[in-house]
């Protein structure tokens, strides 16, 4: 297959799980339509086997996969972490019980690499994944021995968790929240709560949050200064001995760049390159589907199943014990706690929908998004977008071959 018909086809399995995403309002994610489509369609042939590598997409994902981690970093700020000290404090430990329970337990089960990799999926999202992959790529490139899941079946085992736990945790998390839009709304009607005029949002173009010389603030030299982040992150992991995974670094990296103003918020973000460098980082997570036999699916069903039920137990009694020792409500506590199932947008269209729902006027709906959607987004970030990285690299490290 030609380069551009093979990147034409992936753009459109993508357009494809975007439309039914936006269809049911995210409740399907398109990560899980593409997976889906990429499955049926190298099992029956209809895709050509080398798909995604013809698409160029995959050397450019492998590229750029530390760069998409700095950017994360550079979205969290220091100083909104404290306002939401709660929110972080419940989504943090959350993951933290989470990562160490489920690894130990899953150990008991089934064997260690299955055992970390489920972790790391359920307690991640893509960024996880991928570690779960490049350790299982690297051990069975030096020849090593994977266990009881050959090296391809290590790849996809997270991945089909991480799809279908999306599903899972808009399902559990929109009927959470809609609990607690219903208490909001009813302190407001109390006058327990008052609607706030929204902010002025701020203008990412803005130049004045980076202490950096306009040169260096071009998009070239934007992705030039990420690009270096990754390559010292590269280097300082080395000298941990790998011990502490480049990712993690990276991401550590990006916050305080930020905070320093040396990489401005949301550093991706002018340079009209973060859609397609965030489908290369995507699609390399597929590429071990090209090797999946049908019937080898069939021994991922009871570690699947165990890894999304327990998850959601150990969520509802982690993060509501740790949530109503902080001052939160219990549907509340949950709801970020459940963020380690999906993060942002869903953190965002779960808290709208919840909202628009519940509220019966404009000003009902405004007090309950104000009221909601910042703690969401924030634990979001505290579960996916920082401490699941940081403890799947930590655990990705004992995988062994």
């Amino acid at each position: 297959m030609e380069p551009i018909l093979a990147f034409s086809v992936v753009m459109l399995i993508w357009t494809i799980g975007e439309f039914i995403s936006k269809k049911t309002k995210a409740l399907v994610s398109m990560m899980l339509v593409a997976s889906m489509i990429f499955l049926v369609g190298f099992a029956a042939d209809l895709l050509p086997y080398d798909l995604i590598e013809k698409s160029g997409l995959l050397g450019i994902g492998n590229a750029v996969i530390g760069v998409i981690i700095v950017h994360l970093g550079t979205t969290m700020s220091l100083k909104d972490l404290k306002e939401q000290w709660r929110t972080f404090v419940i989504g943090s430990l959350t993951v933290v019980i989470m990562t160490i329970a489920l690894f130990f337990v899953g150990n008991l089960i089934f064997d260690r690499n299955i055992a970390v990799a489920g972790t790391a999926a359920i307690t991640g999202g893509t960024v996880n994944v991928l570690m779960v992959q490049d350790k299982a790529a690297d051990i069975m490139k030096a020849g090593g021995d994977l266990g009881a899941l050959s090296g391809y079946l290590l790849a996809v085992f997270p991945l089909l968790i991480l799809n279908l736990k999306n599903l899972v945790g808009f399902l559990v998390t929109a009927n959470i929240l809609k609990k607690e839009a219903l208490q909001v709304k009813q302190d407001y009607r109390d006058g327990k709560l008052e609607y706030v005029e929204e902010a002025a949002v701020a203008d990412p173009t803005d130049n004045s949050t980076s202490i950096l010389p306009d040169f260096l603030l071009t998009p070239y030299a934007k992705l030039f200064l990420l690009g270096a982040t990754v390559y010292i992150s590269s280097f300082l992991s080395q000298l941990t001995g790998g011990t502490i995974n480049t990712f993690v670094i990276a991401l550590l990296m990006g916050i305080i760049l930020r905070h320093f103003k040396i990489l401005k918020p949301s550093a991706l973000s002018s340079t009209d390159s973060f859609g397609l460098l965030m489908i290369s980082i995507m699609v390399i997570a597929f590429a071990p589907l090209a090797d999946v036999v049908p019937s080898d699916l069939l021994s991922l069903v009871w570690p699947i199943i165990f890894y999304l039920i327990t998850g959601v137990l150990m969520v509802f009694v982690a993060a509501y014990f740790i949530g109503r020792k902080v001052g939160y409500s219990g549907p509340l506590s949950i709801a970020v706690g459940m963020t380690t199932f999906f993060g942002f947008p869903g953190t965002m269209v779960l808290s709208k929908e919840a909202a628009s729902v519940i509220g019966e006027t404009k000003e009902e709906i405004a007090v309950i998004e104000q009221n909601i959607l910042p703690i969401m987004v924030t634990a979001g970030f505290s579960t996916i977008t920082i401490t699941s990285v940081i403890t799947g690299g930590l655990i990705v490290g004992l995988i062994i071959g």
